[in-house]
């Protein structure tokens, strides 16, 4: 049944998209995709979005209670082919979790945008890769509200830990 939702989803909007922008149309894709794919949208079944079309690929100190994701250092690679594209869907699916919008800087290749919600904050740093939009990286972090936003050298945008 996901497959026959995803491509009737194609079928209704693709004429409407055809003269839209590229960006929304990848985004469109991006969501026909998960719909047949069975991918999580979330990060260990909690309110944490995970990113788009990409694969997890580190999890550390983590730290959970009762199904509530209270902290964690996540890494993940895929596709970004647009940072500005990329970056309003993360917003789209944490605000559609109850997360509330705290800092969004998005450059050309790279972005971090921040998320709070009751007493926790996720920063996702992402950085597209150019040569091979693919191999792109988006780092998740889950703390308390006061901490978790990364000062250490390593830490920040997605270019550390590994991949």
């Amino acid at each position: 049944m996901p497959k026959r939702a995803a491509l009737l989803l194609l079928m209704l909007l693709g004429s409407s998209l055809v003269l839209q922008t590229g960006g929304c149309v990848a985004r469109l894709g991006r969501m026909a995709s998960r719909l047949g794919s069975g991918q999580p949208d979330t990060i260990l079944e909690s309110d944490v979005a995970a990113p788009p079309e990409m694969e997890s690929r580190h999890a550390s100190k983590i730290d959970q209670s009762q199904g509530r994701l209270l902290g964690g250092r996540f890494t993940f690679r895929g596709p970004i082919e647009e940072s500005d594209a990329f970056a309003e869907e993360m917003v789209e699916a944490f605000v559609e979790r109850g997360w509330s919008l705290q800092q969004r800087r998005v450059g050309t290749h790279e972005g971090r945008l921040v998320f709070d919600k009751d007493t926790r904050r996720v920063t996702v740093d992402f950085r597209s890769n150019p040569i091979n939009p693919a191999m792109s990286r988006a780092t998740v972090l889950v703390g308390p509200a006061a901490s978790a936003n990364p000062t250490k050298p390593g830490d920040g945008p997605a270019g550390g830990g590994p991949a």
